[in-house]
């Protein structure tokens, strides 16, 4: 089963995309600031990741930079999210 990491503080957000996966069969993980988010990805490796930009604790951006820096993260398939109304 492929495993999806959600890292995403809008919790109405992370329920959506969660069930919407769970549905059609992923195994979901959700984490909701970036500090968590970088934790749960290097713990539990998952398959892809998808990843908000605007997070507490650490942003997107840095947790994208942070999780390129291993070897894993290297070619882990990275969706980045971003819900911002211009």
């Amino acid at each position: 089963m492929d495993r999806i990491l959600i890292v995403e503080d809008d919790p109405a957000m992370a329920t959506l995309y969660k069930d919407l996966f769970e549905k059609e069969g992923f195994s979901v993980s959700l984490a909701t600031d970036g500090d968590s988010g970088l934790k749960v990805a290097l713990s539990t490796l998952p398959d892809i990741i998808l990843l908000d930009i605007l997070l507490p604790k650490m942003n997107g951006m840095t947790v994208l930079t942070k999780i390129r820096s291993t070897e894993w993260g290297k070619k882990e398939p990275i969706m980045i999210l971003s819900n911002v109304d211009p």
